[in-house]
């Protein structure tokens, strides 16, 4: 009992045995080293070497160096750690705590088979998008500074999109997403499943007119052996009737007899595409032409058609306004982040092609949502205002 007590009075009042001086001097140069060993972690942690240690990081890695931030006339480049690793040491620590959980995926082999990083690629750059967005991408801007940016050196277009930006003092990654790596696509099979698949129609009447939910392919044969092209989302169709294996319908289109002539237009005029057609079918294409008009701007002949085709069950909609309204709120959302959008009936439906595809590339819409809202812009824009004026004057009268 003796040999215990004097052992937890040395530990418990170690001034007894030691003199308080001594004590408070070990406590310092054991806190120091400690905090020393700390910092020595952090760093070691926050290195290219250790990041790219991973084996799922090799591939985010490759991305980066074939990216101007990895080499560039400047020779001024970012690490991994510059872009996904706060400054500020609470949040560097806050972040290191995070990080935990990536590292213990690795380790549990979650991105150990062939494939298994695109699979997860949406997810981790979601979780990055947002982390971004929170901060107002403070990383980015321990480089590209708003208050030294030279404004006037900028593209006209560069000025129209950086000098609003900086105003608001705007989070980069914004409009910057996928300039150091690759932008994830929406599943791992590289196909966009349609927004609108959620809609659906408990039965179809002969004659009516349905819309589709999203890209639909045409087949020539109820048994979908003949594949022959495929319509665009919000596309018009007539039902004609269903089989047991394939919904027929009915396309009334333009096209331009020139070439193969294998895009089929919604208007005369109009380069708002509904369809496109395989060449092999075009090569032998029997279709009904129910009359042909010259476009007095171009000089070419285009053709009013019309073809039977079959297409998948349960591809139609009746109510296109969802469809219309969903991208409406989607060009407001993307296109309002640099500037005020342009009002749709600005202009008119071949103008919004030149237009739009100068701008979705400060969006972040993927390829099959850029199609989609481009559609809904085409089909309201000031050639059809003015047809829907004079509806309503025609009904009035």
């Amino acid at each position: 009992m003796r040999v215990i007590k004097l052992i937890k009075d040395f530990f418990l009042k170690p001034s007894h045995k030691i003199g308080l001086g001594i004590l408070v001097v070990l406590g310092f140069i054991a806190g120091a080293i400690s905090w020393q060993k700390f910092n020595d972690v952090m760093d070691a942690t926050s290195t290219e070497e250790f990041c790219i240690s991973c084996h799922s990081m090799q591939q985010p890695f490759n991305e980066l160096k074939n990216s101007p931030h990895w080499s560039n006339t400047a020779g001024v480049t970012a690490t991994c750690s510059d872009c996904h690793l706060p400054h500020d040491k609470t949040a560097k620590f806050a972040r290191k705590m995070q990080a935990s959980r990536e590292v213990l995926a690795e380790l549990m082999g979650k991105y150990k088979e062939e494939g298994s990083f695109e699979k997860h690629r949406l997810e981790m750059a979601e979780r990055e998008w947002k982390r971004f967005a929170a901060n107002g991408s403070k990383e980015c801007k321990n480089c590209h500074s708003y208050e030294r940016m030279n404004f006037e050196n900028m593209s006209l277009a560069a000025q129209k999109a950086m000098k609003p930006a900086a105003e608001r003092n705007q989070s980069c990654m914004d409009c910057h997403k996928g300039i150091a790596h690759h932008k994830p696509v929406q599943n791992e099979n590289n196909i966009t499943v349609s927004k609108f698949e959620n809609l659906v129609i408990t039965s179809l009447n002969q004659g009516n007119t349905y819309y589709t939910k999203g890209k639909t392919e045409l087949f020539f044969d109820e048994k979908r052996s003949q594949h022959i092209g495929q319509l665009e989302t919000a596309v018009p169709v007539t039902f004609i009737k269903s089989g047991e294996e394939a919904d027929l319908v009915e396309l009334y289109m333009w096209r331009k007899a020139k070439g193969f002539g294998r895009i089929w237009y919604n208007a005369f005029g109009k380069n708002i595409v509904d369809a496109i057609m395989t060449k092999d079918f075009m090569q032998n294409a029997k279709f009904e032409v129910i009359e042909s008009k010259e476009d007095p701007l171009t000089s070419l002949v285009w053709q009013h058609i019309k073809l039977q085709v079959w297409i998948p069950k349960s591809s139609l909609i009746e109510d296109i306004n969802t469809v219309w309204n969903t991208l409406e709120n989607t060009y407001k959302e993307q296109c309002s982040i640099c500037h005020r959008q342009p009002d749709v009936a600005h202009f008119d439906a071949n103008s919004w092609i030149g237009l739009f595809n100068g701008m979705v590339g400060f969006t972040n819409m993927d390829k099959a949502t850029s199609k989609e809202v481009l559609r809904y812009l085409q089909l309201h824009s000031s050639d059809f205002q003015s047809h829907k004026k004079q509806e309503v004057e025609q009904g009035n009268k």
